[in-house]
């Protein structure tokens, strides 16, 4: 199930992909030795991943809004049951 679901994620991710916009996945890799969970969880995958949102929003929006702040970033670490997700 755990590989499913990182490859269903890594799937809709390069879906939404291209010109530019949609996940740019910057970091996929093992982390090991980063507590989670007050030290349940100390090993997993870790994504860093901006997603690029100016098409998805209609062009008005993008005239009034900086071009960073249609910038969401997401940090991730996936110690499988336990997912710790930071968005910025």
């Amino acid at each position: 199930y755990q590989v499913a679901q990182l490859y269903s994620v890594a799937e809709a991710s390069k879906n939404n992909t291209g010109g530019g916009e949609g996940i740019e996945v910057l970091k996929n890799e093992p982390f090991t030795d980063y507590p989670l969970l007050g030290g349940k969880y100390s090993s997993g995958q870790y994504t860093y991943k901006i997603y690029h949102l100016a098409s998805k929003v209609p062009a008005f929006i993008r005239l009034l809004l900086p071009k960073n702040s249609l910038e969401i970033h997401e940090e991730a670490w996936n110690a499988y049951p336990y997912c710790k997700t930071v968005i910025t």
